[in-house]
């Protein structure tokens, strides 16, 4: 394959400007003007071309070190175009949404800090790879491995395939829908801590953390925000964020990261949201006085919690915790892990001197 020439097997797909020998789209607000084949080879290749995916094309992109994603799809599905460790298909349904794929039994991260959990992704609606014959930022070129047509597979096929390593699979969400509310429920006031570990992220300031998202990963291990000031995230991947309620609706699995964000549920996944957060991030009705971490927080100091249990300390590095009193938080700043009351008690059961509370 000649290093400048867009491969002729994209010709009837959209584009977007890619930065050259970077991953970073040229153009903001992209989503919305894309470029077609003959309008993109006008500025490849002294930069980068991004393929935009969806109902047109999907993408597997394989982050593990030994292909498995991409083994177990040529076992079932057998070759389509592929570039690099990006495998092009269409499903024969128009499915476009992202789909994440995570190993169904790992969840932690190895002796390296590498997330064992986080497999890759089914590349959907929003999202763009870079496309063949581009530059890498390690200065390789995005070649082309397998110069064959483009396949369509069976969804059915592919969910009996990779139905185990996908959070949930779902019907596309249809958006002309009554916005919800979560009246007469607290949900947005469950500590960020209590949703998610603080494990690895780094401090930006005052309350403020930023590191790998918890659920897809990151590249450059830097695109996840968290202000615990407000009790908020940001994912910059996909360009959303939220509070603890769309955070419990990535987390699991109701809906998906890039989705997130003002009124993204339906009433259906509403209700689901308030009954996972109920069942497992301790959200209580409106007349609980004990219905939120702050409250507890202002009942049981956490520093009084720590000194009680003989736990200032990290017992990984023997550092002192930093600790918030006002909103319940923990975090070392040698480990980079907090969190918030719950898991601070969580952690005094499993490691602490055990007294009587």
């Amino acid at each position: 394959m000649v290093g400048n020439i867009i491969p002729r097997q994209l010709e009837n797909l959209r584009f977007n400007r890619v930065r050259f020998k970077e991953k970073r789209a040229f153009e903001t607000g992209w989503q919305n003007k894309p470029y077609t084949y003959d309008e993109i080879t006008k500025y490849f290749p002294r930069e980068n071309y991004g393929v935009i995916c969806g109902e047109d094309i999907r993408v597997l992109d394989d982050d593990t070190e030994d292909s498995s994603l991409i083994k177990l799809y040529l076992t079932n599905f057998g070759d389509t175009f592929r570039v690099r460790d990006h495998l092009y298909f269409k499903f024969d349904n128009g499915h476009k949404d992202k789909i994440i794929l995570n190993h169904p039994i790992r969840f932690f991260k190895d002796s390296n800090g590498k997330d064992t959990h986080h497999m890759g992704e089914i590349q959907g609606d929003k999202t763009y790879v870079v496309g063949a014959n581009s530059t890498h930022p390690s200065g390789e070129v995005y070649d082309v491995r397998k110069d064959i047509e483009i396949k369509t597979i069976s969804y059915d096929k592919f969910l009996a395939v990779f139905g185990d390593y996908m959070k949930k699979v779902r019907k596309e969400v249809i958006r002309e829908h009554k916005q919800s509310d979560f009246s007469g429920d607290d949900i947005t006031d469950i500590p960020i801590g209590n949703i998610i570990s603080f494990n690895g992220l780094q401090p930006q300031g005052e309350g403020r953390y930023q590191g790998e998202h918890p659920l897809h990963g990151s590249s450059g291990g830097m695109n996840f925000s968290v202000d615990s000031n407000n009790n908020t995230w940001y994912c910059f991947r996909c360009c959303t964020g939220g509070g603890a309620s769309e955070l419990i609706g990535v987390m699991e699995g109701v809906i998906q990261c890039h989705e997130a964000g003002s009124h993204c549920y339906t009433q259906e996944q509403a209700k689901e949201v308030i009954s996972l957060a109920r069942e497992k991030y301790g959200l209580q009705s409106t007349n609980n006085t004990n219905k939120r971490q702050s409250a507890i927080a202002r009942v049981i100091k956490i520093t009084d919690l720590a000194k009680k249990n003989n736990f200032e300390s990290c017992p990984l590095c023997k550092n002192k915790f930093n600790l918030d009193e006002h909103q319940g938080y923990y975090y070392c700043d040698t480990c980079k892990y907090g969190g918030g009351i719950y898991k601070f008690a969580e952690m005094i059961s499993l490691y602490g001197d055990h007294h009587d509370m």
